[in-house]
């Protein structure tokens, strides 16, 4: 039987109606073919202003369920009215936590971690939807060897915004092959031991590349993050140009500083890999993002 509770610590839409298509699973493994015994997971969303994505996130949770969802963990950051859930039936507690001011995401997953009591953290962006399979893939390829696992993002939306974004991630997968160590970290489709998370102190709380800050942390104890690319999501990947633009200028400003000259060659080797034939306003906007990007990296620090 299910239990919320709620702790001091959305004007959401539905997934789009033009959602892109998502892959079929691949057949699921054997649970039993995991290693050691059952995993508690603790699965931990951050989210703000969203409910409704929250009643479809934890309603595809139920459905995925393998056995080893332990609890799920809301960190509401704030949200304009406080997040509250159903009493649905779930095998599984849901908690919720609530920060009396916005924080972000990454300080908002690490109360979450400090309060989880599962011996896995899973993280869920809350316009996310796991795959089938993902606990079961989770669940075999987390082993006691790897410090963490992150995965493939697919999309369910399908804007210019949302495929450009894609063909970047894309770039990204098709340099790694299976199971092998990244220095990136997907903070909505990834998993990692609770104690290699704590030991490593978490993520770090900054504005923008958290998610890959954590890698240096779990390198920093010993640890490895590695490329599972079965363990996907289906993810709303356009939260619209203008969000696109300014992350990708404050992503350059927190960078280290770069030369002009440098900064020019990032952005020629980005108009020459982009799919022009296949889809030029993808194309396109890319490559405006990674001006916007070098040209914060090439400007002097404040």
């Amino acid at each position: 039987m299910s239990s919320t509770t709620q702790q001091p610590a959305d004007p959401a839409s539905e997934p789009p109606s033009d959602a892109a298509s998502v892959p079929a699973p691949e057949p699921a493994p054997d649970p039993a073919s995991g290693p050691g015994r059952p995993r508690r997971v603790s699965v931990v969303v951050a989210t703000r202003n969203r409910p409704t994505d929250i009643r479809h996130l934890l309603t595809s949770i139920v459905a995925h369920d393998n056995g080893t969802v332990h609890e799920v963990v809301l960190v509401d950051d704030a949200s304009d009215a406080p997040l509250t859930v159903d009493d649905a039936d779930r095998p599984f507690p849901v908690r919720i936590l609530r920060n009396a001011r916005c924080l972000g995401a990454a300080a908002s997953r690490n109360l979450a971690a400090r309060e989880a009591t599962g011996d896995v953290l899973a993280f869920l962006d809350d316009d996310a939807r796991p795959l089938p399979d993902w606990f079961h893939v989770l669940d075999s390829a987390l082993t006691p060897d790897r410090a963490a696992v992150t995965g493939r993002v697919l999309p369910f939306d399908s804007s210019i915004v949302a495929r450009a974004r894609q063909y970047r991630y894309e770039v990204r997968y098709d340099k790694h092959p299976e199971y092998s160590p990244v220095t990136f970290f997907a903070g909505g489709n990834s998993a990692v031991w609770t104690d290699r998370f704590l030991a490593a102190d978490g993520f770090p709380d900054v504005v923008t590349a958290s998610d890959n800050g954590l890698v240096e942390r779990l390198a920093d104890s010993g640890g490895q993050v590695f490329f599972v690319p079965a363990l996907r999501i289906a993810h709303r990947n356009s939260k619209g140009a203008g969000i696109a633009f300014r992350e990708a200028w404050r992503a350059g400003r927190l960078a280290p500083r770069s030369t002009p000259a440098a900064a020019l060659r990032r952005f020629a080797d980005t108009a020459r890999i982009q799919p022009w034939s296949d889809d030029p306003a993808a194309a396109g906007l890319n490559l405006g993002l990674q001006a916007a990007n070098s040209l914060a990296t090439a400007l002097p620090a404040v």
